[in-house]
C-alpha cells in the first residue's frame, strides 16, 4: 500500500493537535476561573477564545478565495498563510477585537457571581 493512499498528512495532524491544545487550555482556564472567581483570568480566557475563533474565521475565509495562481501552492505557502492568520487573530484580539470577548466576559461574569 502506498503512503499516499493512507491519506496521512503530518501538517494537518500537527494543526489538529495545536487546535486541540488551545481548546483544552481555554477549558482549563475557564474551570479555574469558576473556582477562584478571578475576573482578570476570565478576561484573559475570553480574549484567548476570541483569538481562537478569529483564527478559525480567517482560515475558513481564506479557503473561499479563488487561487489566482500567481504563487504556486506549496507547504511553505500554506504554513506562511497559517502563521499570518494566527498573528492577525492575535493582534485583533489584543484590541477591541470583533466584540466577542467583551460579550462573553459580560455573560460569564454574571454567571460567576
Amino acid at each position: 500500500m502506498k503512503i499516499s493512499n493512507l491519506n496521512i498528512n503530518p501538517i494537518n495532524q500537527a494543526k489538529n493537535t495545536i487546535d486541540t491544545n488551545k481548546t483544552d487550555e481555554f477549558k482549563k482556564i475557564l474551570e479555574s476561573v469558576e473556582k477562584s472567581n478571578d475576573t482578570e483570568k476570565l478576561k484573559e480566557a475570553c480574549n484567548s477564545f476570541e483569538e481562537i475563533f478569529t483564527n478559525i474565521l480567517l482560515k475558513n475565509m481564506r479557503r473561499t478565495v479563488i487561487d489566482g495562481e500567481l504563487l504556486e501552492k506549496s507547504y511553505a505557502r500554506e504554513i506562511f498563510e497559517e502563521k499570518l492568520d494566527e498573528e492577525i487573530a492575535r493582534e485583533v484580539s489584543k484590541g477591541q477585537g470583533i466584540g466577542l470577548s467583551n460579550l462573553m466576559y459580560e455573560q460569564l461574569s454574571k454567571n460567576n457571581k
